[in-house]
Order: C-alpha cells, then sequence, then structure tokens
C-alpha cells in the first residue's frame, strides 16, 4: 500500500515556495539567454550587476559602503552564498576585463571590485532586453499588487537570511 498520501495535503506554504522555485528556474533560462548576448553567464551577469550597483537588487548586507567599490564579501553576504562561490565568478570577470580590482583604501589585503568600460558595455547591451522581459512579466498586475509582492518578497528575503543552518532531526522510536 503506498502511505504517500498520508504525507501530502494541500499548504499553501509548500505551495507558494514550489511557485517560486518555478519562477526562479523560469528567470535562471532566460537569464541564460540575455546574458549569452554579452558572452556572459547568468551568475556572471548578476555578480556584474552587484558590482555596477544596480539599486534593484536586494540587499541584505548595508549597502551604504564607505568605499568606492564592493567587496567580494560584500556580493556574497548579498546574494546569500560563501565568498569561495563568488571568487571563481569574480576571477573569470576579471580575466575577460569586464571588472577591475584595486587596494581597499583602508585595508591594502582587501580589494575592491569595479566594473570596467567593457563591462559596463556588456551590461548596457543587454539592458534593453532585461527591462523588455521585466515589462512584459508585470503588464498583467497591477502597480498596487506589485508594491505588495515587493514588501512581500522583502519580508522572506530578510527571514531566510536570518535562519540558522541547522539540521532538524526526528526523534525515532
Amino acid at each position: 500500500m503506498n502511505n504517500s498520501q498520508n504525507i501530502f495535503e494541500k499548504n499553501i506554504h509548500d505551495e507558494i515556495i514550489f511557485l517560486l522555485s518555478d519562477i526562479g528556474n523560469f528567470f535562471n533560462k532566460k537569464g541564460d539567454i540575455i546574458a549569452k548576448k554579452a558572452g556572459l553567464t547568468t551568475l556572471q551577469w548578476i555578480v556584474l550587476l552587484n558590482i555596477a550597483r544596480d539599486p534593484n537588487l536586494p540587499i541584505v548586507q548595508n549597502g551604504e559602503a564607505t568605499h568606492s567599490g564592493v567587496l567580494a564579501s560584500e556580493i556574497a553576504a548579498n546574494r546569500g552564498v560563501s565568498r569561495a562561490n563568488i571568487s571563481p565568478i569574480i576571477s573569470t570577470l576579471i580575466k575577460n576585463k569586464l571588472i577591475t580590482q584595486k587596494d581597499h583604501p583602508k585595508d591594502r589585503r582587501r580589494k575592491t571590485l569595479h566594473v570596467s568600460e567593457k563591462g559596463m558595455s556588456a551590461l548596457k547591451s543587454i539592458q534593453d532586453e532585461r527591462r523588455f522581459l521585466n515589462d512584459r512579466l508585470f503588464d498583467m498586475i497591477s502597480n498596487d499588487d506589485q508594491t505588495v509582492l515587493t514588501h512581500s518578497l522583502k519580508r522572506l528575503l530578510n527571514t531566510v537570511s536570518g535562519f540558522p543552518h541547522v539540521e532538524i532531526h526526528e526523534n525515532v522510536s
């Protein structure tokens, strides 16, 4: 007998998570297509947008930097990943001359990242398509609903950013 029906029930929270996941997958696919036109991967595009300080990116960490440029650790914190995950992307962007790095003004051991002219050209080359896709997506949602959605998603992001990373173990008797 299949007991799977005993563990599944309609749950709005589960439904929201699956919807967000599916929407994320859609944007990853579309992002790959758009980014490729600028010679980028989606992850490189997102990191480049972070370094360019795109004001539309959700910033979990304080975005009011006291220095010019962006630290790799700031990008990692804002994207919810480790610095080790960001480092190879940054290395590729430097190698491809899309970004530059400079000594931090107060700590020469740290490097600040800056978008190069070539990097800005890459971003500009795909901005219209990015805007077109985003505008088409939200044409069907009222401005008021978009505001509510943005507020709700920011609250969710802040909530998950503070979640402890622990495993939940079930007591088995």
